[in-house]
């Protein structure tokens, strides 16, 4: 008697006297299922009908299924996690003695993942490795402590990790955290990792510590896995906290329909620390859109947006590579305040507490030369950077296109016939920039302004026009989202 040959573990209807089919499960059904699963039916032999003997086959091979599954589930998932996947209480911990060669370490039932280049190691200033390569992780459900009600919102757990004192990865790598599923979709952006160097404890309830020493690390949110991922780095201090925060704010300037396009660019960038209020000390509640943005800042957006590391601060006169000055301050010297008071604050020169894109460890000249280095923006032949200056919308898109890495049309005349039958004014389009005003147009990173005649379908460039922060901010944040950066 011939049965169908369907899979044997679904259930297919074998004869009695026939093997099962070869392949992975043979010698488990051969050696350990057939003396429990067909015994019986040999003893039984003729006293049951074929159909009940075959009842009696599949029923102990759906058994024998289940059974592998509950022990994969038991044996493998656990480890696969790199934690207990018992139910997290705060201050649980978990540690490893040494950073795995897999490049990754996962915790908490996976709401922790630090993840790094394989076969990474720990090590101190000098980049030699330390005796303490073990790293500590620790969980707290956080009891409150945002940042500000109004504007930041604690979103997830509080994680300490834990290192040797003045102990850095060789190689850098991402810290990937997990933050509440109910926060919408629609506001991923404005999620982001902070960092501080301590947490005020009262009466055994973890609150986060907004006093100082606060860095934005900013991250890549994943809204469907609810995780958010970000560049890491240990501080050197041994000890630091990590958390995700939602930023939240209306500000004045969205009322205001020759700016209020710009809002959804505008608060993921603040919320990832890229940008701030300007200038320092407003007490308004305007961003300051309607500012033509300078170089400087520029600049700094498109350096931290793309994640470069920042280089060296210059020591000395000698060492800086543009000869600007402001009044007596050299370049390498200068802060926000001695560029351009006005524009950045006159309070922007010592500033304690908060978070601040510039400080003592983030001067604006590690900015312009790490954009100089990296060739996003240049300097001028008389070695100056001139940070304070205004930006063309020119200017702007012949960045982009080098950022980007666009490809130019290198026929001029096909260009200015392209470049004409978008925009009205392509004729005062520099020649130096028209292909990059093409390609960035066409790239969908920069457009054009409404033409005053109702009647046009062109649209207007105005390529002399500055650069309002506006316009800065919303060119960032397209270009980071065309690389992946957001």
């Amino acid at each position: 008697m011939e049965m169908g040959k369907r899979s044997w573990c679904r259930g297919a209807k074998w004869p009695l006297n026939a093997r099962p089919p070869v392949g992975i499960w043979r010698k488990a059904v051969t050696k350990i299922s057939r003396p429990v699963a067909f015994a019986p039916i040999k003893i039984m032999g003729y006293l049951r009908p074929m159909h009940e003997r075959v009842v009696v086959l599949r029923g102990a091979a759906k058994a024998l299924c289940l059974v592998v599954v509950i022990l994969l589930l038991l044996f493998f998932v656990p480890a696969a996690f790199g934690a207990t996947a018992a139910p997290v209480t705060s201050g649980t911990s978990y540690s490893v003695s040494t950073l795995p060669a897999t490049g990754k370490i996962s915790a908490f039932n996976g709401m922790l993942v630090l993840s790094y280049p394989k076969n990474n190691t720990l090590v101190d200033q000098y980049r030699l490795p330390v005796s303490d390569q073990s790293v500590a992780f620790t969980v707290y459900l956080a009891g409150g402590g945002s940042l500000d009600p109004r504007s930041y919102i604690l979103v997830s757990n509080i994680y300490r990790i834990s290192v040797a004192q003045g102990a850095y990865l060789l190689y850098p790598g991402q810290l990937t955290l997990t933050y509440d599923s109910s926060v919408n979709p629609a506001v991923a952006d404005q999620l982001a990792i902070w960092y501080s160097p301590t947490v005020t404890v009262s009466s055994g309830i973890y609150q986060w510590d907004a006093a100082a020493g606060n860095i934005i690390l900013g991250g890549v949110t994943n809204s469907k896995n609810s995780t958010i991922t970000a560049p890491f780095q240990f501080s050197g201090n041994g000890v630091g906290y990590y958390a995700v925060f939602l930023a939240q704010r209306f500000f004045e300037d969205f009322n205001d329909p020759t700016y209020g396009w710009s809002s959804a660019c505008v608060l993921p960038l603040w919320a990832k620390g890229l940008v701030e209020v300007l200038p320092l000390g407003r007490t308004d509640n305007y961003f300051g859109l309607a500012t033509d943005v300078n170089r400087l800042e520029f600049a700094t957006m498109l350096v931290r947006g793309l994640g470069y590391p920042l280089t060296k601060a210059p020591a000395s006169e000698s060492e800086q590579v543009f000869t600007d000055t402001f009044g007596t301050v050299r370049f390498y010297q200068a802060r926000p305040a001695d560029i351009d008071s006005a524009y950045f604050g006159s309070g922007y020169s010592s500033v304690s507490g908060g978070v601040y894109i510039f400080d003592a460890n983030h001067l604006p000249v590690q900015y312009v030369e790490t954009a100089a280095r990296n060739g996003i923006i240049t300097g001028y032949s008389d070695k100056t950077f001139r940070p304070q200056n205004k930006l063309t919308r020119q200017e702007a898109a012949v960045i982009l296109s080098r950022v980007a890495n666009l490809r130019l049309m290198n026929d001029e005349e096909k260009v200015r016939v392209e470049l004409s039958r978008i925009f009205e004014d392509a004729d005062q389009i520099a020649p130096w920039a028209a292909a990059s005003v093409l390609a960035a147009h066409q790239a969908k990173l920069i457009v054009g302004k409404p033409s005053a005649d109702p009647k046009s379908k062109k649209l207007v460039f105005d390529p002399g026009g500055n650069l309002t922060r506006a316009e800065a901010i919303t060119l960032t944040y397209r270009i980071m989202k065309k690389l992946k950066k957001i």
